[in-house]
C-alpha cells in the first residue's frame, strides 16, 4: 500500500502566503487500485493541493521525496483539522484516518524559499486500503456519505450514466439510467479516492447499484415518476477489454506530440467504444509504444500510466468537439467523433 499527504499548523504558520496561489486536483485511484503516485513541482508562493476521499478509519499512508529541502507536505482532515505535518514527520504519514469525507493534501516551499522563487519539484504517494463495505461507515464528517437526499439526480452526463456493480469504474455494468433520472440514495462509501453512492432506480425495471457522487446532485422528486425508458444493458465485455485484444471499432489519426518542444505529428490509433460514453482509445505514440486512453459516461477518466514510465501525471480540457488530452509531456487532440464516432 502506498502514502498520501499532509498539512500542519506550523507549516501554516511559516507560510501563510502558500495557501493563497496554486492549483487544486482531485486523485482518483485506477479501477480496483488502493495508490497512485503524483510527480509534478512547485515554485515560490505557490501550492499544489490535491483532494481524495476516504472514510474514517480507514488505514493510510502518504510520502513525498523532494528535491528541495524546503519542500513539505501537510494533510488536513474533511473539518480542517491537520491530521499531520510534513515538516515534522519528514513528510511522511501513516495511520488511521479521523473522519470521512475529503482530505487536502498540500505541497508547498517554506516561506524563505518560497520568498527566493525557488522551485520543488516531488513525487507524492497516497494509498488507502479498501473499506469493508460490510460495516457501517465510521465518523461520518456532517453526515456527508449515510446522510444527504432521499433522491439523487443524474447529472454531469450527456445521456446516460452506467451503474455499476460495486463502488469501482472496474466493476460491472448492472444496467443504465438517463441523464435528470431520479434515484433513491442508499447510502455512500468512498472507494478508489472518490465517493459512491449506492442508488435504485424508482420505475421499472427496478434495479440497483453503484453510481459515482460526482455525477450526482440532490433532486426535489418528492412522488411517483413514470418508469423511463430504459437504455439497453450493455454487453459484459467491457470497451477497455475489446481494445486490449484489439477488437476496435474504428481506427485512424490524431494530432500527437510525444515530448515538449516537438511538432505536432499524427498518431494512429483504434477506438473500442462502449455504451453510454465508454470508450478505450489506444495510441500508438511516435517511437513505437502504445498509450491508453480511458473515457466514462462521455467525459475522459484515466490514461494507463505505469511505474515504467514515472507515473506521469495526466489531464484533459475541452476545446469545442475536442479533448486535449495530456499525460506527463504527451499531448493528443481527440475529437468526439474519434472517441464517441459519429
Amino acid at each position: 500500500m502506498r502514502c498520501a499527504p499532509v498539512i500542519a499548523m506550523l507549516a501554516l504558520a511559516a507560510a501563510p502566503l502558500a495557501a493563497q496561489e496554486g492549483r487544486t486536483e482531485r486523485v482518483s485511484f485506477a479501477p480496483g487500485a488502493v495508490s497512485a503516485e503524483i510527480t509534478g513541482a512547485v515554485s515560490g508562493y505557490a501550492t499544489a493541493t490535491y483532494l481524495v476521499g476516504a472514510e474514517g478509519g480507514q488505514q493510510a499512508r502518504v510520502s513525498m521525496t523532494t528535491d528541495n529541502l524546503s519542500g513539505y507536505m501537510n494533510l488536513i482532515a474533511p473539518d480542517g483539522s491537520v491530521v499531520a505535518d510534513g515538516a515534522l514527520t519528514d513528510n511522511r504519514f501513516e495511520g488511521a484516518l479521523p473522519m470521512g469525507g475529503d482530505y487536502k493534501v498540500e505541497v508547498y516551499l517554506y516561506r524563505n524559499a518560497a520568498r527566493r522563487g525557488e522551485t520543488a519539484s516531488y513525487r507524492l504517494e497516497i494509498a488507502i486500503a479498501a473499506a469493508d463495505l460490510s460495516q457501517p461507515v465510521q465518523a461520518d464528517f456532517a453526515d456527508g456519505l449515510q446522510g444527504g437526499p432521499d433522491y439523487w439526480e443524474v447529472t454531469g452526463v450527456t445521456s446516460t450514466l452506467n451503474i455499476r456493480s460495486a463502488p469501482s469504474t472496474g466493476a460491472a455494468v448492472a444496467g443504465r439510467v438517463r441523464r435528470q433520472e431520479a434515484l433513491r440514495n442508499l447510502g455512500c462509501r468512498m472507494a478508489e479516492g472518490r465517493r459512491w453512492c449506492q442508488v435504485e432506480t424508482l420505475g421499472q425495471p427496478r434495479f440497483s447499484g453503484w453510481a459515482a457522487g460526482d455525477i450526482l446532485r440532490a433532486s426535489a422528486y418528492a412522488g411517483e415518476q413514470a418508469a423511463p425508458e430504459r437504455p439497453e444493458t450493455p454487453p459484459s465485455e467491457s470497451a477497455a477489454a475489446r481494445a486490449g485484444r484489439g477488437a476496435f471499432d474504428a481506427t485512424g489519426a490524431i494530432p500527437c506530440r510525444q515530448y515538449a518542444g516537438e511538432l505536432t505529428a499524427q498518431c494512429d490509433f483504434g477506438v473500442a467504444r462502449g455504451h453510454g460514453g465508454e470508450a478505450t482509445l489506444i495510441v500508438m505514440r511516435p517511437e513505437g509504444t502504445t498509450r491508453a486512453l480511458f473515457f466514462e459516461n462521455g467525459v475522459f477518466l484515466s490514461a494507463d500510466a505505469s511505474q515504467a514510465d514515472g507515473y506521469p501525471d495526466y489531464a484533459a480540457t475541452r476545446e469545442g468537439d475536442l479533448f486535449v488530452i495530456t499525460v506527463g509531456e504527451e499531448r493528443y487532440e481527440a475529437p468526439d467523433s474519434a472517441v464517441f464516432g459519429g
